[in-house]
């Protein structure tokens, strides 16, 4: 099962990045100096990387009961050996032994949402040991 970003959200990124990049290329084409030119060209093709990264690799990905959030650097964790759900307003926080992830709400599109929340009330926990 794949979890998605929010539509919106990639869409305003990649917006973001392209207007980035065109004042850069408009400030490079009217001679401006190039402490003006370099960080808007950055910044742009930053957010068009970010974008495409989120694009291609969706906010988290549950395969055979492993839940990975994707990020520069991936979380993964295992759904049968959760030992606590908190749910909060805005996000759920999933916590087992080792690894604890946060899942910002926000970020997910509302029918990945949905399914989030079904299959996180399907989950048995295992009894925490003190």
């Amino acid at each position: 099962m794949t979890i998605y970003y929010q539509k919106k959200r990639l869409k305003y990124r990649l917006l973001y990045g392209i207007v980035s990049v065109i004042i850069g290329s408009s400030s490079f084409i009217i001679g401006s100096e190039a402490i003006f030119i370099y960080p808007w060209l950055i910044l742009g093709f930053l957010e068009i990387g970010t974008w495409y990264y989120e694009h291609k690799f969706h906010y988290l990905q549950i395969d055979n009961n492993i839940l990975t959030k994707n990020s520069l650097f991936p979380k993964s964790i295992d759904l049968t050996q959760l030992s606590a759900i908190r749910k909060y307003k805005s996000t759920f926080v999933l916590e087992s032994g080792d690894v604890d992830i946060k899942i910002h709400k926000d970020l997910i599109a509302s029918h990945s949402l949905n399914q989030l929340t079904d299959l996180l009330s399907e989950i048995q926990l295992r009894p925490q040991q003190v």
